[in-house]
Formats: C-alpha cells, structure tokens, sequence
C-alpha cells in the first residue's frame, strides 16, 4: 500500500480517527540523513473492489 519512502525503514501504523483511516509512517527525505527520520501522515483511498490505494510517498 505504500510505495517505499526515502529511507530504508517506514514502521508504519493505520490509525482510524472520526470515520477517517490513515497511514503514519517515517522517512528522511526532510532530513537528508538516514538516521534522522520524519513522521508522514497519509489519508487511506480505496478502490472500487475495497482495496487499499497505493500510496505514494
């Protein structure tokens, strides 16, 4: 569901807040540096078929 982020590590969780799904996750594009991680935030889409869109990061 998601497109890997810059960075080789995303720990990413799906959290569900009034109706709405989203994605958190890290990366280090802001940073520049692979030890300094950013928090991303994404809203869910789906699908007609009720998949998961992917996501690009």
């Amino acid at each position: 569901m998601l497109n890997p982020p810059s960075g080789w590590t995303t720990h990413h969780s799906i959290v569900e807040f009034k109706g709405d799904w989203f994605l958190f996750y890290h990366e280090n594009a802001l940073s520049g540096k692979t030890h300094l991680r950013s928090m991303e935030l994404a809203d869910l889409t789906y699908g007609e078929d009720g998949s998961i869109m992917t996501i690009n990061s």
